[in-house]
């Protein structure tokens, strides 16, 4: 594929959950500006330096900072004000929406959280994080698609862990690639019953490896038949 601009349009700003360990997107972000990564140097200028020009070296660099201009929502401004709170930093990461899928992920400390609500236009939030150490260049897979699954007849009296639900479901790719991927599956709709003929409806959650992500939370979904006595 050529390399070819792209827009800021679909870009995905991630936190990173570890109550779940999975990237879990910030929504209704405006824009994002940075990160803003400077380097420092030093004047090694002597009076032999050739022809007049001062000389220098390389010294500390700086990861600088990442601000996002938001909407306010509640749910939003809470998530961000506790990362403010807290003095452990925090882990986040921009995917922009190239062919590669490039991202940007660094750690970090929410340095300002100021709060606009003017008179006639929409209330806003414009978050400062200050990058603690080196923003790391990578790549991702986006998730777009999981396979069907047909459904799976199993005789009356059939306990769950018999039933045979799949351990790993095919996704593929937005750039057409497939991937097998682990799935944790809930307790059917309605609730699996062996003894009691139906078809139940079980849903899966997808188990992300690294440089997978699932922007659209999407879900397997497979169907266990319980045959009559």
């Amino acid at each position: 594929m050529p390399n070819v601009a792209v827009t800021g349009k679909g870009t995905i700003f991630n936190r990173w959950d570890t109550g779940t360990s999975a990237w879990v997107a910030v929504g209704n972000i405006n824009s994002i500006s940075g990160p803003t990564a400077s380097r420092e140097t030093v004047d090694v200028t002597t009076l032999d330096s050739a022809g007049g020009y001062r000389e220098f070296i390389g010294s500390l660099r700086d990861g600088g900072d990442v601000s996002l201009s938001m909407n306010f929502i509640m749910e939003t401004y809470t998530l961000m004000k506790s990362d403010f709170e807290s003095d452990v930093r925090q882990q986040y990461q921009i995917v922009l929406p190239d062919a590669s899928h490039t991202t940007l992920e660094f750690e970090g400390l929410v340095t300002e959280l100021p709060v606009d609500i003017p008179l006639d236009d929409k209330i806003t939030c414009d978050l400062t994080i200050k990058i603690s150490g080196e923003t790391e260049l990578s790549s991702v897979d986006i998730v777009d698609s999981v396979e069907t699954l047909e459904n799976i007849s199993v005789a009356n009296g059939t306990q769950l862990a018999d039933a045979g639900l799949p351990a790993e479901v095919e996704v593929t790719m937005t750039d057409d690639t497939t991937d097998n991927v682990d799935v944790i599956w809930n307790a059917g709709t309605p609730m699996y019953d062996g003894g009691t003929a139906g078809t139940y409806v079980f849903s899966g959650t997808l188990v992300m490896p690294d440089g997978v992500l699932n922007v659209n939370g999407l879900k397997a979904s497979v169907s266990v038949v319980v045959a009559a006595l």
